[in-house]
């Protein structure tokens, strides 16, 4: 017996008399006919029970409670990453295999082509068997995937199905809005569109070194009105956009947008452990962490500039930034006192980049409470200058007094008391002392 002639014999209760419901029965209709195969996504922790039930079913040729909601979670269960290898799911899987090519139901078959989607794994046996079971039966799936297919005929090509996507993304102005509109609802969604992306930032990547490019990539990567970045594949997205900048900077302005951009989305490099940029190749990496230090010493600079009237910022500002144009800064970290985070808050609030630039905080009180810091590191030896008359302090990297960068919080009380360190005093020639030093 085929679950389509289960299905047809069971019976629902007769439901209570209602007011006509034309409108909604109509609504009801389109979504149905649009959506056919909303079935919902089991939770892990009750794969295995539905997987022993539908098992029980099959051995037992008993019927009676099975619902296509059941059928379809235990077809999501059957062919997910944990269980579309298991020999003993094996018999399961031909179960649903046999099905696909008899059924004639939509809401069955478009269940069935999700599970195809989010289970997709170019050369894997479950995507080949359900890619042609599929294909078989491609003109009883519902509009939904008639739509899709039209656009895309290649979906059921597990060996074309990324490429062929990727190609029609390519074409359109909003990758995003142009997969859901051909049904794709979850365009981020794991199976068919990890790999469809891949091949999407592979075709997209001679456009990244534009301002066009980078921002087409940035809007599928996060479009708008969602709350997370696209993590599967985000390693790859990011080493395509950087891998053009190894040897040289692009404009200021797209920098910024690279820089709040990838970290907004998946964090500062610098103290994010994991994720996104764990993946990212070392010369890539090398990238970003550069510009983090530009935009630091910046940032401090700018920040200290407003809370300190002083004559002598201007030529600390083109000191700092020389050495960095010259590469013989490494890696630079902020720790600002409470007035300078009070007013790094409004002024990143003000560019909208809040929550973008890290910085630490300097903790010292008494007469050092206003003092801000600026971290830096320079080939073997860390730098710290500070405001407020701070003299700049030079420390062995590996010397184990010296301040780490990336933490939290400092006391610059404590840095100035610590021994080993060479100091100077913003007075005379300050800025070759510094450079003979490093």
């Amino acid at each position: 017996m085929s679950l389509d002639d289960i299905l047809s014999r069971l019976r629902l209760p007769e439901p209570p008399a209602l007011p006509n419901l034309k409108v909604l029965t109509a609504t009801a209709e389109r979504v149905v006919q649009r959506w056919p195969d909303v079935v919902p996504d089991p939770p892990e922790r009750d794969r295995d029970a539905l997987v022993r039930r539908m098992q029980a079913h099959l051995a037992q040729e008993r019927w009676d409670d099975v619902t296509m909601s059941f059928v379809g979670q235990v077809g999501r269960a059957a062919f997910d990453e944990r269980r579309r290898r298991r020999p003993d799911l094996a018999d399961l899987r031909r179960f649903y295999l046999d099905e696909v090519r008899a059924s004639h139901r939509p809401t069955f078959l478009g269940a069935m082509a999700s599970v195809y989607l989010e289970s997709f794994e170019p050369g894997a046996p479950h995507t080949r068997d359900l890619a042609q079971a599929l294909s078989a039966v491609r003109d009883r799936l519902g509009a939904r995937w008639r739509d899709l297919l039209a656009a895309i005929p290649e979906v059921f090509r597990p060996d074309a199905a990324p490429e062929a996507v990727a190609q029609a993304m390519m074409a359109m102005p909003s990758p995003w809005s142009g997969l859901r509109a051909l049904g794709l609802r979850s365009p981020h969604a794991p199976g068919l569109m990890d790999f469809a992306h891949l091949a999407y930032v592979a075709r997209l990547e001679p456009t990244l070194a534009t301002r066009a490019g980078i921002d087409r990539l940035f809007a599928w990567l996060k479009p708008d009105g969602q709350a997370a970045a696209r993590s599967s594949g985000a390693s790859e997205a990011i080493e395509a956009v950087l891998g053009h900048w190894t040897t040289g900077d692009p404009p200021e302005a797209d920098l910024s947008v690279i820089t709040q951009s990838l970290v907004g989305f998946y964090g500062d490099p610098r103290v994010q452990q994991g994720g996104a940029w764990a993946g990212v190749a070392p010369d890539r990496l090398a990238v970003i962490m550069r510009w983090l230090t530009g935009e630091n010493i910046r940032f401090f600079l700018d920040v200290v500039s407003a809370v300190e009237t002083s004559h002598m910022w201007e030529p600390r500002r083109r000191f700092w930034l020389k050495l960095h144009a010259q590469r013989r800064i490494d890696a630079a970290w902020v720790a600002f006192s409470p007035s300078g985070t009070d007013y790094a808050k409004r002024m990143l609030a003000a560019t909208g980049t809040r929550g973008v630039l890290a910085y630490g905080e300097q903790r010292a009180g008494g007469s050092r409470a206003n003092t801000s810091l600026l971290i830096l590191k320079c080939g073997a030896k860390i730098v710290v200058e500070g405001s407020h008359n701070y003299r700049v302090h030079i420390f062995r990297e590996g010397d184990p007094q010296a301040p780490a960068l990336y933490r939290d919080a400092y006391d610059c009380e404590r840095i100035r008391l610590t021994p080993g360190a060479e100091a100077k005093s913003h007075l005379g020639n300050w800025q070759g002392w510094v450079e003979e030093r490093i």
